[in-house]
């Protein structure tokens, strides 16, 4: 049976750029903070699987990074050479869990009424995309955004 996260009317979503052509959306209801983060602060890790950027210390704890583009297919962010960029970290809570997903960019907040949410995957993605995607939403200028899966996520990296 397909998840169902969305039971409120109205739930709010931030657009988070994973490349430049391509952004999804994650409910606030994941997010605990967003943090901007120099390159230089990420320690790398030998051994880790290659989504797992590395670490960096914040507010005195370690907090795993996650290449969100890399995960999704697409090229690691920390190999573009864009240093003159500071990255965006954002900081989800899953259960007991924190991690901190690597991001381009972060944009606006979006209130969607549940109604306009479709649940399930979509097929117009590809399929390393697809499992990371709890459902869509298309905005009024026919737009469609995705909707980040964080459980999947999480699951993924602790099977990686």
């Amino acid at each position: 049976m397909p998840k169902q996260p969305f039971l409120n009317s109205s739930t709010q979503f931030i657009s988070i750029e994973v490349t430049k052509t391509l952004e999804v959306i994650l409910s606030t209801r994941e997010l605990d903070e967003v943090i901007t983060l120099d390159h230089r602060k990420i320690l790398q890790i030998p051994g880790m699987p290659t989504v797992v950027a590395g670490v960096f210390q914040w507010q005195g704890e370690i907090l795993w990074l996650v290449d969100i583009s890399y995960l999704m297919g697409f090229e690691p962010l920390l190999s573009t050479g864009d240093y003159e960029q500071k990255f965006r970290v954002v900081k989800v809570k899953f259960r007991d869990t924190y991690l901190g997903i690597l991001v381009r960019k972060v944009g606006n907040l979006i209130n969607i009424e549940s109604e306009e949410i479709s649940s399930g995957k979509t097929q117009k993605v590809n399929s390393v995309v697809g499992k990371f995607i709890q459902g869509t939403w298309t905005n009024s200028a026919g737009e469609k955004k995705m909707i980040l899966d964080i459980e999947a996520i999480i699951e993924y990296i602790e099977k990686t």
